[in-house]
């Protein structure tokens, strides 16, 4: 690796020691053998092992760099036969290569990498190749036949995928005993056969029929190979140039589609992983490196959606108005998701697999408005609102009423904690929750539920909203006057919740002095409710939240100079994420699945731009 790299990363964990790190304390001591950063130190003069850590020294004391080297080359054919002219053949071809190295170094003065037998420290360094061929071949035959339009596309698709890589794991002085050598090697193919019929008559009904013969060698052979059909067929309606409705068509639409990327490549076979060499187990003078099974599901295939969709395309006044609405339902079959499983079934307590069925409805508006349209002047407003429902139909190879679901949802707070829940009659990842008890001042009755069933206990967990949206709405709006102009993107969400696990796992008084006495911050909420422990936090629906939120994206100003230049040249002026308006009062309404958990923020960022052409 080059002695400058090009990147550098910083800890995440510095965010999550930003919010735990006593605000009162100085950052740096210059009394403190950890590279003179404030450090809770055990009555040894050692780093306290449950202490929140000093977020600067995790930023200045690790140094995790990279160079990355990416080739991408790629060539294209096209042919067309002099006796044929309708027909043409298409050749694409391309290679991807991307060569990765990296070192991530921490200072053996660090004490949040303190070791009192070795004295810490990191040298770990780590090779990578990747590489990305990809060979596709269609032949494309193109008819008009008076009133008749054919287009028929067949061709064949393959992409490989490859990885190698290697790591050096040690600490500062290379201790034999503190290094780990290691290396891995996966590939993936992806080969395809696909066909397509486009077919008009006088250009007012419109038919299409496609088939894909889709493999991956993520499946067993049995499971390997998936078939996809897909047929759509329009009508126009109405086409033509006058003062009131310009354009009407109808459309329906129905398809499978396939999904296999689950990240595993080999989820289908039994694997044996090989032990570090320093953990080798002692069978009378001899060491011996051991390996430990893997979970696997040899069974595992092809995710399925089915779609049945209908929609309506309209354009009015001289088409400065023009929209489509859509109604849709996908049903999903065999669904691919990583879930527990119990102890001792499949050498791992989480596994790779086909889990159930899900059903998706909806239906979606889109408008686009050209206000104005002058010589000097033109106004462009598009928008968008969609509502969408998900319901999971099936879990169980069999009925089972007692089955309450799938735990998902991995928090901070107790360990294996789980706030969501796949349950059949529900939206994937509800939160699964107890409901909290309030006293006369509307403060937390800590460790009190409401008795659910009625028998006596107040551990009752039920279903309580979900991370999706009801509606998504989205904007834009691009104005230009002669030289100057200003375009918007804007897009917002209502109905979806967040489990604000930030409060969770800070919001409690006794949080601020351990037995150990070290003082960690709290969050504001550990006051306002006047929580005093945790356990009586984590699953309670207190802290479960409303997130609709309102997001400017963007926002630009553009000057266009080529008056002035006499060649192409613009100005441009950007800001990136300008402005969010939400009742949520965690960092980020927008959270991974619904759980906020030291998300972190996403940046306002001010782009200054000149473009000039030659």
């Amino acid at each position: 690796m080059s002695k400058d790299p090009k990147n550098r990363f910083a800890d995440r964990g510095a965010i999550g020691g930003a919010l735990s790190f006593d605000p009162t304390q100085d950052p740096f001591d210059s009394e403190s053998p950890y590279e003179g950063y404030t450090t809770w130190v055990d009555g040894n003069g050692n780093p306290e092992f449950i202490a929140p850590t000093n977020p600067l020294a995790l930023l200045d004391l690790k140094e995790d760099r990279s160079n990355v080297n990416r080739v991408l080359l790629s060539a294209s054919a096209d042919y067309r036969f002099a006796k044929l002219p309708e027909l043409r053949a298409n050749l694409n071809l391309a290679n991807e290569r991307t060569n990765s190295t990296g070192t991530v170094i921490i200072n053996p003065n660090a004490a949040f990498n303190f070791d009192p037998l070795t004295g810490g420290g990191t040298n770990n360094r780590y090779d990578q190749i990747k590489s990305n061929d990809l060979l596709e071949f269609y032949l494309n035959y193109k008819k008009e036949l008076k009133k008749n339009g054919i287009d028929l596309m067949a061709g064949y698709s393959w992409q490989h995928f490859k990885e190698e890589s290697s790591f050096k794991n040690s600490d500062t002085a290379g201790t034999p005993s503190e290094t780990q050598e290691g290396q891995d090697a996966s590939e993936l193919y992806l080969l395809s056969m696909f066909g397509r019929l486009n077919y008009s008559y006088n250009d007012k009904y419109l038919l299409t029929f496609s088939l894909r013969r889709d493999g991956t060698s993520r499946f067993s052979p049995d499971n390997r190979w998936g078939i996809f059909p897909a047929a759509a067929l329009a009508i126009k309606l109405i086409e033509n140039e006058k003062e009131t409705l310009n354009g009407l068509k109808l459309r329906v639409g129905w398809g499978i589609t396939g999904q296999e990327n689950i990240g595993n490549r080999y989820a289908y076979l039994p694997q044996y992983t090989y032990g570090f060499e320093n953990a080798q187990y002692q069978f009378g003078d001899q060491f011996i490196q051991t390996l430990r099974p893997e979970g696997y599901d040899a069974n595992i295939k092809w995710e399925e959606t089915t779609t049945i969709n209908a929609g309506l395309d309209f354009s009015i006044i001289k088409n400065r108005l023009s929209g489509s609405i859509d109604i849709y339902q996908r049903d999903t079959k065999d669904l691919l998701n990583r879930i527990p499983v119990p102890a001792g079934t499949n050498l791992t307590n989480f596994i790779t697999t086909n889990v159930g069925d899900m059903r998706n409805q909806g239906i979606e508006l889109s408008l686009n408005l050209t206000p104005i349209r002058t010589t000097k002047m033109a106004w462009d407003i598009a928008f968008n609102v969609a509502h969408n429902t998900n319901e999971i139909t099936k879990l169980t190879a069999t009925d089972d009423p007692e089955y309450q679901g799938i735990l998902v949802g991995g928090i901070s707070g107790g360990v294996g904690s789980n706030i969501q829940i796949h349950s059949v009659g529900f939206a994937p990842y509800s939160f699964y929750v107890k409901e909290q008890v309030y006293d006369e001042n509307g403060l937390i009755s800590e460790g009190e539920f409401v008795d659910l069933n009625g028998d006596g206990i107040d551990n009752d967990f039920y279903r309580l909203h979900n991370p999706a949206p009801n509606y998504s709405f989205g904007f834009s709006s691009n104005f230009n006057y002669q030289n100057f102009g200003i375009s918007i993107g804007a897009r917002a969400l209502t109905g979806n919740h967040v489990y604000n696990n930030v409060q969770t796992d800070m919001g409690y008084i006794n949080r601020m002095v351990t037995s150990t006495d070290v003082l960690w911050n709290v969050n504001q909420s550990a006051i306002d409710l006047n929580v005093l422990d945790q356990g009586n936090l984590t699953f309670s629906d207190q802290f479960i939240y409303d997130a609709s939120f309102l997001r400017v994206d963007h926002i630009t100003l553009n000057y266009n100079l080529r008056s002035l230049l006499k060649r192409r040249s613009g100005l441009s002026f950007t800001v990136q994420n300008p402005l969010l308006v939400t009742n949520y009062k965690g960092l980020d309404p927008e959270t991974d699945n619904g759980i906020d958990n030291n998300v972190y923020p996403r940046p306002r960022t001010f782009v200054l731009g000149w473009n000039v052409q030659f």
